[in-house]
């Protein structure tokens, strides 16, 4: 029997589903960043945008995993797809009609943040009901993986349709793109798909705070919770990091700018199929992870052309993608089935909701001072992070003797068939 969750059909039609919808994404969010600096030629402005864009994260994700809870994560899918579509479609028309504005990208990019908020969480809570238990930290990190290959072909391609077309294009081919994910997730069938225990409709706040509360009560999970705060606010800040280190670090054009993209995507494909293929998620594994990647933004301040940007670029994404798998894998094998949505999106809320505060922090000081000192910052306090998050596992462990493994260590990732 195959030791992959591509083995499963449902998984498969899924997975070339997300591989469209993935690669659109970075297409989207890549052309939008380089308009509104071909726009403004301002590094406040592009904070902006990032920040609106985040917004929504931050205030509906907890939210989205109440309804991930309550109902099947593939309606909630398709309804994000088409306002995604919708979304490109309508930058697209204000390009070529040449009535773009900035506060049209700041309108739009806040109803992407809104889509994102569900999209996010439900495309983690989604592989549960796919493939069986066995199967599931397989399925995230292939799920990782192409990310981490649309990281790369979408921004890569998005470097030579701006330099070659204009982002009008850009848009307009990711609307497309998008019609043709939602037309793979309608096509996934039902009596196939793994049953989930749905939570009870009770008060909104009530089953919210339950989330909260569940995921901070359990030592592991909340490892897990303190590591994706810190990390999520001041190291995955890469769409406002990456333009300003091609514009003003590094001096490089839009080609420079796809490079650096294509670089990072490069590093967190082969660290995706590596967790894939031969690590097992572990505790250990995500503490090593998490202090390279920290270790690695420091050394990536000082890089001084783009060659050695993109060798750095490429180590860091080897370490963010094994840093993210990792953690999103323990914290489903961990949390309860009927809980396991608002689990996700407390984790979602810390790794993509907390970006406006990175955007602040790493937008005031790259346009006060430099984007190197702003890494250089956001290194030191993702390091911060780390440090607090051993000492809780460390006192987590003095507490409970008697059982560390149980109370401290997460669950086993299920074993797959030989």
């Amino acid at each position: 029997m195959s030791r992959s969750a591509l083995s499963v059909p449902n998984f498969r039609t899924y997975f070339a589903s997300a591989a469209i919808a993935q690669c659109g994404g970075w297409l989207l969010r890549t052309t939008q960043a380089w308009l509104v600096l071909d726009l403004t030629g301002s590094p406040a402005a592009l904070a902006l945008v990032t920040i609106t864009q985040a917004l929504p994260v931050t205030i509906l994700t907890l939210f989205a995993g109440i309804m991930i809870d309550r109902t099947q994560s593939r309606r909630l899918l398709v309804g994000v797809q088409l306002i995604l579509g919708c979304q490109a479609a309508v930058l697209a028309g204000l390009i070529f009609t040449h009535q773009i504005q900035f506060w049209h990208i700041i309108v739009l990019s806040s109803i992407l943040g809104v889509a994102s908020a569900v999209d996010f969480p439900t495309r983690s809570a989604i592989v549960s009901e796919l493939v069986e238990p066995r199967y599931v930290g397989n399925g995230i990190a292939l799920n990782s993986a192409l990310n981490s290959a649309a990281r790369i072909v979408g921004p890569g391609v998005g470097g030579v349709m701006l330099a070659t077309w204009g982002s009008g294009v850009c848009f307009a081919v990711t609307a497309v793109g998008y019609a043709g994910t939602t037309l793979g997730l309608l096509l996934l069938r039902g009596d196939q798909f793994y049953p989930k225990r749905l939570a009870r409709k009770t008060a909104l706040f009530k089953q919210l705070a339950e989330g909260v509360r569940y995921s901070f009560s359990t030592p592991s999970l909340t490892v897990n919770m303190v590591l994706a705060g810190f990390y999520g606010t001041f190291a995955y800040n890469w769409a406002l990091v990456l333009p300003l280190m091609a514009r003003f670090a590094l001096n490089s054009g839009a080609e420079g700018f796809g490079a650096l993209n294509v670089a990072m995507g490069a590093g967190s494909t082969i660290g995706a199929f590596a967790l894939a293929t031969r690590l097992k998620p572990s505790m250990r594994l995500l503490l090593a992870s998490a202090a390279a990647f920290g270790g690695s933004i420091l050394i990536l301040a000082h890089a001084p052309d783009l060659p050695t940007a993109l060798a750095m670029l490429v180590c860091t994404g080897i370490l963010s993608v094994s840093f993210n798998a990792t953690n999103n894998t323990l914290i489903q094998v961990e949390a309860r089935e009927d809980i396991r949505g608002r689990v996700l999106s407390l984790y979602m809320f810390l790794m993509v909701g907390t970006t406006p505060l990175g955007s602040v922090v790493t937008g005031f000081v790259a346009n006060t001072f430099d984007v190197r000192l702003a890494l250089q910052i956001n290194g030191a306090l993702c390091l911060v992070g780390l440090v607090l998050a051993a000492l809780l596992l460390r006192r987590a462990r003095m507490v409970d003797e008697r059982s560390p493994r149980a109370a401290i260590e997460p669950a086993e990732v299920p074993s797959e068939a030989p």
